[in-house]
């Protein structure tokens, strides 16, 4: 699978992830990112950054996720900023 998500949890925290594998009972995500509102602006924050789970892998139960959204392009573009990878540009949109 390994695609961003915005995945909501039932505590309320919004992170930005990457998903590895996604069952019936748990999904497991790497590299989560915490969304931090902040006025009009959005803050991120590494999930648990005292922890290794930017390298293993994080595995959420399906009972603790409210909901699990495609994020916007330019979302992906920081989270791909964030987490190091290979940078490719956005692609033009095409105006009719």
């Amino acid at each position: 699978m390994n695609e961003v998500r915005l995945v909501r949890l039932t505590t309320g925290e919004e992170i930005l992830c990457e998903v590895h594998e996604n069952t019936e009972y748990r999904m497991t995500v790497k590299d989560p990112v915490l969304l931090i509102p902040n006025g009009e602006k959005i803050g991120f924050m590494p999930y648990m950054p005292y922890t290794e789970i930017g390298i293993f892998g994080l595995e959420i139960k399906q009972d603790h996720v409210m909901f699990n959204l495609q994020p916007t392009e330019e979302m992906i573009d920081s989270f791909n900023k964030m987490t190091y990878r290979i940078q490719t540009p956005l692609k033009p949109k095409i105006v009719t």
